[in-house]
């Protein structure tokens, strides 16, 4: 029974340290498709004097990727101008240019000035329509969630591993006369060690399993079930199975860190 509770002590924090690690792969994995479609849904509207091409606009600010110019007789139809034809011909001659400009990132509220700024210098264009007060809100609220999840998986990761270094404490503490007999007799650190870095491994390949089955089931039952369209949308990045081995390396690595600051620890003392 202390077998079985010494090896749960350790396997917990560690799938705590890999879920956290996952989720914070499957959030960058949806939240980039979910940047995208930030990005494509976005445009600005630029005014020019005169007719500009897509060069035109890329010479003055290199984040224009697609330019579209949008037709005046659509335009008139929405000021809702009721003349007769030849007035309403003269008049769609007389307006200017209208563009609306797609960008080739999300970019931060501060870059997305500096491309108006950018735009602003060229003396063709008349007006700047970037609608930033919807923009800033959409970014600033992403921002924020984003930075609220990873900064909570960071001090997940923290308390998990202080809590694996102290069950290694524990399991060094158990094997500490034999240690020290083998240290008499000659036996190199890593040969001392042995025994913690091989339950360690074991562990860690338990600990990777078990996380990547709990996603497995997460991936083809509840999010199947959900009505959160982003996971949905994105179901194939929610759980693939090269996350297995990055999962494994996160493990072994972590535990063997472990392993390595107990032990260096205990020769110090």
């Amino acid at each position: 029974m202390k077998f079985i509770k010494g090896h749960i002590s350790l396997i917990f924090p560690l799938i705590a340290i890999l879920l956290g690690l996952e989720f914070f792969i499957v959030f960058d994995r949806t939240t980039d498709s979910f940047e995208k479609g930030l990005q494509a849904g976005y445009s600005m509207i630029v005014v020019s004097k005169d007719e500009m091409s897509i060069d035109d606009f890329k010479a003055w600010d290199s984040h224009i990727e697609h330019v579209e110019e949008l037709e005046k007789s659509k335009i008139l139809k929405r000021l809702n101008m009721n003349k007769d034809k030849a007035k309403q011909k003269k008049f769609e001659v007389s307006l200017p240019n209208f563009y609306s400009l797609k960008l080739n990132d999300y970019l931060t509220v501060d870059e997305l000035e500096a491309v108006k700024s950018n735009l602003q210098k060229s003396s063709n264009i008349i007006s700047i329509e970037t609608f930033q007060s919807a923009y800033q809100s959409k970014y600033e609220l992403f921002s924020f969630i984003k930075f609220s999840f990873q900064t909570f998986i960071v001090f997940m990761t923290i308390i998990g591993f202080f809590l694996i270094v102290k069950q290694m404490e524990v399991w060094n503490y158990l094997h500490a006369q034999r240690m020290k007999v083998m240290e008499i007799f000659g036996a190199s650190l890593f040969l001392r060690s042995k025994v913690l870095i091989n339950m360690a491994l074991i562990d860690a390949i338990i600990s990777a399993i078990l996380t990547s089955w709990l996603f497995y089931l997460f991936k083809n039952s509840w999010v199947q079930g959900s009505q959160m369209e982003i996971l949905k949308d994105n179901i194939e990045g929610v759980f693939k199975f090269s996350d297995i081995f990055i999962l494994l390396f996160a493990a072994i690595t972590v535990v063997l860190i472990a392993v390595f600051l107990v032990v260096i620890n205990v020769k110090e003392e």
